[in-house]
């Protein structure tokens, strides 16, 4: 990684009728993520100050608090190719308006091509992360534009996910995880040793949850062993508290399906209202309900499972299993090359007591973005269906009709896409400022 500074040269638009406390301001850019800056600069004496910083008066952002006489802030969420302005800001004073131009995007980056309904828009974002290295993190508006990006020297294509703490979850390694702010801090990082993370990754309240691989000897078929999966969960001081391996519950040679070197394939995990865990087979065709103490299997779900199915209820080399709600589950229905070339996002309930299934609803994707492998699906905003349809290289939001309101093309695959809430993001740079800022809120608005 590389860790030299860029100096970008500012602009003072004008100088403020106040004494000016701050000195010595210039902007330094990480070469690792391409989408935050820092502003430096010095204080007369040690005092909390904040930046305030936007592209339009109408949309400003503002900085974490910072503490000292010798100041590192950062400014997160900068467009690129985009002239800014900013303002150092404190309870005493402000500084002059400064203006900067952020740098043109990276040779590497995906190339994103839009084609949207005119009258749909959503609030949020759109979070992506590429298979390719060096690895791409970034986020796009309902326009396309892009918002946020970091920039990593390498990449594991598929476990990346949503964190809790204006927050993403990655890999850097086959055995090292992270938990990253969008504004650069990595607050968790973890080396699983000889646990080898695939797939899936997730934190459920404190704790951190992922599939691992598993192995058990076997002579035949032309192989040496099976190779199956398990799960890992390590709590907040990055102990691991619970483990699980599929080979302790089930006997190859005694399940009903096919004897291969890959065996089970785990793609996905998410934790159920009960603090189970549902775990997506793609090989089984079927979604599992694994006790999170015991580590019984509760239930498997798909063909040959434990439920009574019809033909439509049948789902094929699924992705992206997830509960709804407390009622219902989601997961991406990938479709078969020899069953059923179409993939779809089925949404379902279970009735354990009694061991009821019902299809609650099927949103199917055109032929044309039919996706054997990879992929995923997530409701947003009530009544859309957020599609990754990983083979064709299209993001695609839909109605419950399946109607097409918003299509983007590249020419890069993601294995997930994810919805980012505008405003649970943004409420947490906001939420500081109004705990760590103690000075009347008629003096910040006059000083921003």
């Amino acid at each position: 990684m590389i860790h030299r500074f860029l100096i970008v040269i500012i602009i003072i638009i004008s100088s403020c009728n106040k004494k000016n406390e701050f000195k010595n301001t210039s902007i330094n850019i990480p070469n690792y993520n391409h989408s935050k800056y820092h502003i430096n600069f010095e204080t007369t004496k040690q005092k909390k100050v904040q930046i305030s910083y936007w592209d339009d008066e109408n949309n400003k952002l503002f900085s974490g608090i910072n503490n000292s006489s010798k100041h590192d802030i950062a400014l997160p969420f900068l467009k690129p190719s985009t002239k800014y302005s900013f303002k150092i800001n404190s309870s005493s004073s402000y500084s002059p308006l400064y203006t900067f131009q952020t740098r043109d995007l990276p040779d590497f980056f995906p190339t994103l091509e839009l084609k949207k309904d005119s009258s749909f828009s959503f609030d949020g974002y759109l979070l992506f992360k590429t298979q390719t290295n060096p690895g791409i993190h970034f986020m796009i508006d309902d326009l396309g534009n892009i918002v946020w990006y970091s920039v990593a020297d390498s990449t594991l294509s598929r476990p990346f996910n949503l964190g809790n703490n204006f927050s993403y979850l990655s890999q850097s390694n086959k055995n090292i995880f992270h938990e990253i702010r969008y504004d650069g801090d990595t607050i968790f990082s973890k080396n699983t040793k000889e646990n080898t993370l695939h797939h899936d990754i997730l934190i459920n309240d404190s704790i951190y949850v992922a599939l691992t691989y598993e192995y058990i000897n076997h002579k035949g078929n032309g192989f040496d062993s099976i190779m199956g999966d398990g799960i890992v969960v390590y709590d907040n001081e990055g102990d691991m508290i619970w483990k699980w391996n599929i080979f302790d519950h089930v006997d190859p040679l005694s399940e009903k399906y096919i004897i291969r070197e890959d065996w089970s394939h785990a793609n996905a995990i998410d934790v159920d209202k009960d603090g189970s865990y549902l775990v997506s087979f793609r090989n089984f065709d079927q979604i599992w309900k694994i006790n999170s103490k015991s580590g019984d299997i509760i239930w498997r779900l798909g063909i040959n499972g434990d439920f009574k199915f019809e033909e439509d209820d049948f789902f094929y080399q699924q992705h992206a299993i997830h509960k709804i709600d407390n009622e219902k589950y989601m997961l991406f229905d990938n479709g078969s090359s020899e069953k059923r070339m179409t993939s779809r996002a089925l949404i379902f309930n279970i009735d354990e007591d009694d061991k009821k299934y019902k299809m609650s609803k099927s949103v199917f994707l055109p032929d044309n973005l039919f996706s054997f492998k990879q992929g995923s699906v997530y409701m947003i905003e009530n009544d859309k269906y957020l599609f990754a349809s990983s083979v064709n290289n299209k993001t695609v939001i839909t109605n419950e009709n399946g109607e097409i309101l918003w299509n983007l093309s590249s020419d890069k695959s993601f294995y997930r896409v994810y919805y980012v809430d505008n405003k649970n993001l943004f409420s947490k740079i906001n939420e500081d400022r109004v705990k760590v800022l103690t000075f009347p809120f008629n003096i910040i608005d006059e000083l921003f």
